[in-house]
Formats: structure tokens, sequence, C-alpha cells
């Protein structure tokens, strides 16, 4: 009993506790980190640097003189000491001048041989060292046959037969070769080479061999051979390498061998045919083609010769660089990039079009029908849905489409195809294209030898953007194509008003009388297509209706309600972008029985209906096309249809369609109101209501029945008024207008706000009474 008591307390206390408990506190949402999601900037340029140039890798080195043989080589024990000797002999003994000189004034041993004899002159201006003295006195000596040659530190003045035999040690002194061979090891050049280069100047019975396999050479001769050949030697035998300059130029686009033969053709000074034996360069200038690496090696012992390499490759890298192809976007602001894409390409390369047109509103104007196809079961034949597609300002274009579907087994016969969109007609040849400027014609015109690196312009529908693959030159053409092709487009606004005038007395010839006798100006047309039914009147097919001013078309059913009565049927208002459709629908989907078929192979086979649905109501589309002085022209295709009532077509259990269709193509200035009217309609109904047998009788009948004749007559008025809108001034004043009009639509976000949860069934009944827009 107790536990029964407490149990209600416990229950309060745990919903006191569970009503004052906090709320769950949710997971802040993590911070937004600097950057993240945000979109890419869209920049039109380069994507990356055409044919990668890398910097050509020069190293230069100085240049080596040739090596020249100090003079006395062969002595060593006469230091030249200071020049304070001077000679003068006049035809003296030279006996006498080898006494002075070796005895007198270099104080060395010395002895001569008796067959020695001649006179010499000697005068020396110019003072002279000791080893200087030794060499004039051998030039004096030489001049008389005879020579000085060094023996264990004893100096013999022997004629120059008996020098060449001399043996035993003996060496050159200064200025002169002592018999017999001299090995000359080699530091730097071979020894193989240097000997071929020597022989020429080998004579007088001196011989230069080489020893390959100690890199030396072996001279022998006279003293004065001797003495020349040695001296070549020095000068020859020099670190070549030590002084070289490379240069590596690497190939960006083409063959490092075609490069390497038109640099050094470049390099030669003189065409390999001038008969100049490879030109006045050939033999300074190393190029080396490098296949692995695709780079060319320019090798030269003078560094100028280099330097002018160099300079030659940057010329080239210029003219490389304004003509190689490179990859670059280009983000379209105002156009579809299928539509400017499919333009280029029918400019810079006809022969390889690719891009399709975006069809204009997405599919084709006019009138579109379904089919579907029905069936009780079992095996019958297939049907079909058959309908007509008409185009804005275009005649006798039609297409049919629809649905079929089979009922059994039998093949399906019924269902036509829907028309797909046509391939680009093939371009003319590339070539005879004036836009295509120096392009190659081999690779404009998308051949397959020159579809790697020809010109190629690559839509991109997700980002509204080209993709181009140009030289230079090409795509500094293409950016002023496309700089007048993406432009901001114009648009327009469509003023229409579809309106039903009933014909009266006073406008029993139609309402283009009506205006021709007003204020207004009436124009026949001449590209109005009617299509009637029933007792449509097409006597005067239409006219264009242009008023004076903007606000022609209220002024004219103003005054046409002044007269009769006036049924507006629509009056929208559109705006769309220049030379696109727009298209205006008010109606229904009216199904309609197109076909019956029974299968007479089969007892008691089901009935195949195929049904169509057809679109009735008020249709109107519109194209304008806005030229540069304001005119504007439009294509218009107006239709207006119905089912008429208590008729069914013969045959078949479906609806009569009553239609007016008016299509015209008119050109009028911006804010000028356009007219379309002519199409009568006559409708005649007869009735007789009385007591049946009695209203029969004649005469009598009269009196107990009521008879109702009635006919008709209305016309199809259309007005449409074009407005241009340049810029963005002209938009926002447009829309001024329209909020103007709508005063009380700027105060209904804030009731609906401020309305509560009802759950009235029309919860915005508040809002209008409040507003003033409901009489209740």
């Amino acid at each position: 009993m107790a536990l029964r008591r407490l149990a209600p307390a416990v229950a309060l206390l745990g919903a006191a506790a569970c009503a004052t408990r906090d709320p769950p506190l949710l997971e802040p949402l993590p911070p937004v980190t600097a950057g993240t999601g945000a979109a890419a900037a869209r920049v039109n340029g380069l994507l990356g640097t055409p044919g990668v140039n890398l910097a050509p890798q020069v190293s230069l080195g100085t240049p080596t003189a040739l090596g020249t043989a100090p003079a006395g080589t062969g002595i060593s024990d006469i230091a030249p000491g200071a020049a304070d000797i001077s000679l003068d002999f006049a035809d003296t003994d030279i006996r006498e001048v080898v006494s002075q000189v070796l005895g007198g004034v270099l104080r060395v041993n010395y002895t001569i041989d008796p067959s020695v004899r001649g006179t010499a002159t000697l005068r020396t201006p110019q003072p002279l060292n000791r080893v200087q003295a030794l060499a004039a006195l051998n030039t004096l000596l030489a001049q008389n046959g005879a020579t000085v040659v060094q023996n264990n530190g004893l100096y013999r003045v022997l004629p120059i037969a008996a020098a060449a035999s001399a043996g035993g040690g003996a060496a050159p002194a200064a200025g002169g070769v002592a018999g017999g061979g001299t090995a000359v090891p080699l530091r730097y050049a071979s020894a193989d080479d240097l000997a071929r280069v020597l022989q020429p100047f080998v004579a007088g019975g001196g011989r230069v061999a080489a020893d390959p396999g100690r890199n030396a050479l072996i001279v022998s001769g006279d003293p004065a051979t001797r003495d020349t050949l040695l001296s070549l030697i020095a000068a020859f035998d020099i670190n070549i390498l030590a002084g070289q300059s490379y240069a590596v130029f690497p190939v960006s686009a083409g063959d490092a061998r075609d490069y390497a033969t038109a640099l050094q053709e470049a390099l030669r000074g003189q065409s390999a045919g001038g008969g100049q034996g490879g030109g006045s360069l050939a033999g300074l200038v190393r190029v080396v083609p490098m296949q692995r690496i695709n780079a060319v090696l320019v090798v030269s012992a003078q560094p100028r010769y280099v330097e002018d390499a160099r300079r030659v490759y940057a010329l080239v890298e210029r003219t490389r660089r304004a003509n190689v192809r490179g990859w670059s976007v280009y983000f379209l602001q105002n156009g579809r990039s299928n539509d400017i894409a499919y333009v280029l390409q029918q400019a810079f390369t006809p022969g390889r079009v690719t891009a399709q047109p975006t069809p204009a509103g997405g599919t084709a104007p006019g009138r579109q029908t379904r089919g579907v196809a029905s069936t009780g079961g079992g095996t019958g034949t297939s049907g079909s849905g058959i309908g007509t597609s008409i185009g804005v300002g275009q005649r006798g274009g039609a297409a049919s489409g629809g649905i079929g579907g089979s009922g059994g087994t039998a093949p399906s016969t019924g269902g036509s195809a829907a028309l797909a969109p046509s391939a680009p007609a093939a371009g003319p040849d590339a070539s005879a294209n004036p836009l295509l400027g120096g392009l190659d014609p081999s690779e404009a015109g998308g051949g397959t030898g020159g579809a790697v690196e020809s010109m190629r312009i690559i839509p991109h529908p997700q980002n509204n953007s080209l993709l181009v693959y140009a030289t230079p030159q090409e795509r500094e053409t293409l950016e002023t194509t496309l700089r007048r092709l993406d432009i901001l487009p114009l648009q327009v606004r469509i003023d229409a008003t579809i309106a039903e005038v009933t014909l009266n007395d006073q406008l029993q010839y139609g309402t283009q009388f009506f205006f021709r006798t007003g204020e207004f100006n009436g124009v026949l047309s001449t590209a109005v297509a009617a299509a009637a039914t029933g007792g449509l009147n097409t006597a005067i097919p239409g006219f264009v209706f242009a008023g004076r001013r903007g606000d022609a078309g209220p002024l004219a059913i103003s005054a046409l309600q002044a007269v009769t009565d006036v049924r507006v049927l629509s009056s929208p208002q559109l705006v769309v972008l220049d030379n696109e459709p727009a298209r205006l629908q008010v109606g229904q989907l009216v199904p309609f029985l197109t076909q019956s078929a029974q299968s007479t192979l089969t007892t008691g086979a089901p009935i195949v209906s195929s049904v169509d649905y057809r679109e009735t109501g008020v249709i109107m589309e519109v194209t304008p096309r806005v030229n540069s002085g304001g005119l504007v022209t439009l294509d218009i295709s107006q239709e207006v249809s119905d089912v008429v009532p208590g008729t069914t077509t013969t045959g078949l259990n479906s609806p009569t369609f009553s239609q007016r269709v008016v299509r015209t193509r008119v050109a009028v200035q911006d804010g000028q109101t356009v007219g379309l009217a002519g199409l009568i309609r006559d409708n005649a109904s007869r009735g007789n209501q009385g007591i049946p047998w009695l209203s029969n009788i004649p005469i009598l009948g009269s009196l107990v029945s009521t008879q109702d004749n009635n006919r008709q007559r209305t016309e199809l008025l259309v007005l449409i008024t074009p407005r241009v809108i340049s810029d963005q001034r002209d938009a926002r004043a447009l829309t001024e207008d329209l909020r103007d009009s709508l005063s009380n639509a700027a105060a209904l976000p804030g009731e609906l706000q401020s309305l509560p949860l009802s759950g009235s069934p029309d919860p915005q009944a508040r809002v209008r009474r409040r507003l003033g827009l409901d009489p209740r």
C-alpha cells in the first residue's frame, strides 16, 4: 500500500528531473581552414612553357699558345749572366773569333779542328749575355761550315760533317745539335700523330721516328735540322684540353643530328661547296651531336667561337619559340564552350571539326507529341504514335515522333525514331581558308601525318572553357577572335498579349480594317502560315500591326474593348537572350486514340490501341534577333488550340481539335508593338427544345418549342512588344518597373516569417487580409 502511494511521487520527481535536465550539448563544427574549399581563380593563359627550354651549359677555357724551344737546350754549365758582352769583328779570321769568344769572354776550354777556316764579321750594338754570345758564335761558325759541340766540359769546334758523325756523349751546344739521335719523350701529344706532322719539316738528312710504346720521338740529323725539329716538338707538345672551351646546347624540338649539321654549316663561315675545304673555321670548331640526351656539344680552342655558337643558338631558340605549339586554357565568360569551339574549329581547323553546337533552347522548337501503346494481353500487332514537330520560322519542316509498343510476339512496326542532330558538314580545304593565316595546310587539314602537331581546339563544357594547342601567333589570332565572339549577349524582354476578339457589326471586316481607320498602322504580312480546322476563315491570313508608341498594346486592347468583347487568353512577360528561343505554353495534354488493331489470326485476340497526347491551349514561341541599330527581328509562332466539344473522329473514339496557328518573321524597332491578327473563326450552333411530338407539328410546334440559332465570329489577336536590354542599367530599370507594379509583394516575406503555425488549410489567408489582398 505504501509502495502504491510512493509511485506517483517518484513519477513526479522523475518528470521534474526530466524537465529540468539540460539538453545534450552538440559538438561544435571544426573550424574552417583558410583556403579550404576555395574555388580556383579562372585565369586564361599558357599551361606551362611549351617545349621546355633548358639553358645551355658553357665552360670557357684559357687559350694556350704554342710552346717555344728555349735557346741552348743542350748547354747547362753556362749561365746567361748579365748582358754586358759587346762583340765587334770585321773580316776577322774565324779561328781568332773563336779564341776571343770561348777563351776570352766565356773562359771555357775549347779546341779548334785544323780544317776549320774562314772569316767572320760581327757587330753587336746591344750588349749580349753569355748564352747569347755562344749562340752568336755558333751562327758565325755555321756560315763557315762549322759548329760547336760539347763533350765532357770541352767545347770542340768541328766542321758540320764531322760533328754529324761525332759520338761518345756529344751534346749540342747553345744553338747547335750534336751528331747521332736524340730521344724526346712526349707529355701530351701522340708520337705517331706528331711524327706525321713533323715529316714535311725534315730536310738535310734529318730523320724523325716515333716510338708509340713509350710515346717518344727519336730525332737525328745535322745540328740545324735537329734544332728546328726540337723546337717544333716543344711547340706542339702542349696540353690542348686545358685551354679548350665547351658548350652543351639542348635541342628542345627536332633531332640533334639535324641541329648539329645546321649549326656546323652556320659556323663554317663559308659553304661546304665554296671550294675552301670546308670553310675558314674548319677544324677550329667541332660540333658533336649527342643523341641520347638530344643535345649538341660545341668544342673550340677559342672561347669567342663558343660564344658565337651560343649567339646562333639563342637566335634559333627565339625562332623556334615563335613556332612551337603549347597548351592554353581560356575560360569563356558569356558563350557556350561547344558553340564557340564549333565556330573556331570551322575557322582554324576546317578539316577536323569535332565540336557539336548546342541545339537552340535544348530541344527543337515547336509542338511535340508523345505516344504510348496499350494492350490487353495476348498476341497482337503493335501500334504507333504519329505527330508533327513544327519549327519556328521554318516552312514545310515536320518530323514524326511517338512511342509504339507491341502486345505480344508479333514484330513491332510502329514508333518512329527521333531525329538526331546532323553532323557538321566537312569544311573546305585548309589551304583555301583565309582565316588560317600562316598555318601549314597539312597540319590544319587534319591529316594523319600532322594530327599530333597541328592546332587543336577542345571544348570543356563542365568549366565552360576551351583548351587550345597552338603557336604564339595562332594564339594571338585566336584571342582576338575570342574577344569578338565571347561578348555579353543582349537580352530582350517580350511583352505579349494574346486575346480573342468577338467580331460584331463594327468589326465585321476584322481588326485590321478597324486599326487602319484609327491612329494605328497596319501592314500585311507575307510570311504568315495558318492552319485551320472547322470554320476557320483564311481569306485574310494575318497582318503585322505596329503601334506608334511603346504602350500601343494596352491602347489597342482598350480601343477594342470600347466596341466589342475582348477575352485576354494570356499576357506573359518573358526575358530571353538574343538569338535564343523562348517558349510559353498554358494548356493541357489531351490523350487521343490514334490506332486500334486486332489480330485476325487468333480467335478472341485482344484489341491493341495506340494513344497519343496532344498539347492544347496557348503556345507561343518567340526568337528575337537584335542588330546594332536596335532593330529586332522576331521569329514568332503562335498557336491556340482546344478540343471541340461534342465531336469525335470518324471511326475512332477520339476528340476533334480546333487549332489556330500563325508563324511569321517580322522586324520592328526597340519598343514598338507588333500585332498579328486575321485568324477568324465562325462558330455556328442550332438548338431546338420543346414538347416531344408536339414540337414537330407544323405551325403548332412553334408555339410549344424554342429554337436557338447562334453564330459567333471571333478573331485571334497577338500583340508583341520587344524591349532590348543592352546592359545592367536597363535590366535594373526593368526590375524596378516590375517591383513597382507589384508593390505589395515586398511585404510578403516579412509577414510569412511572423506567421505562427496555425494548422489552417490556408495559412496565408491572414497575410492576404492584413495586406488588403483578400476582400473577405
